[in-house]
């Protein structure tokens, strides 16, 4: 087998084995890592399982003690990144997050009601790509 083709079979046959994650719009498919903080909180650790559907993308947080959060009206323009997460007991958090490095996203999610207190929920929320996205 010539050198040139030897070669080109070996680039391919690693492409194959390893995968590189789908992006789309500017999004990574896969397990992004991050941070949620509310104000005079300590910060949590937290996952997001992000898939594209067709031209739609999917973001579903997972937190540490098991519970998820499937994000809706996912919509990224213009490196900022903007969905609707219906946090439970009447808080529905509007997110609004930025590209800050080229890679990750940063930001708040809004309450747009009065939460449990009485005053309106704040989140800061960081969502840093898979690793193997270059």
């Amino acid at each position: 087998m010539p050198r040139a083709l030897l070669s080109a079979a070996i680039v391919v046959a690693s492409a194959l084995a390893h995968p590189r994650p789908v992006v789309s719009q500017g999004m990574a498919d896969g397990v992004w890592r991050g941070w949620l903080q509310q104000l005079d909180e300590d910060s949590i650790r937290v996952s997001f399982a992000v898939q594209h559907s067709g031209r739609h993308i999917l973001i579903t947080l997972s937190g540490r003690s098991g519970v998820t959060y499937d994000m809706s009206g996912v919509k990224l323009k213009d490196d900022v990144l903007t969905f609707d997460w219906a946090m439970g007991l009447g808080s529905f958090l509007y997110c609004r997050l930025s590209r800050r490095d080229g890679r990750s996203f940063e930001g708040t999610c809004d309450d747009r009601s009065p939460g449990q207190v009485g005053k309106p929920v704040k989140v800061w929320m960081l969502m840093n790509p898979p690793d193997s996205v270059r």
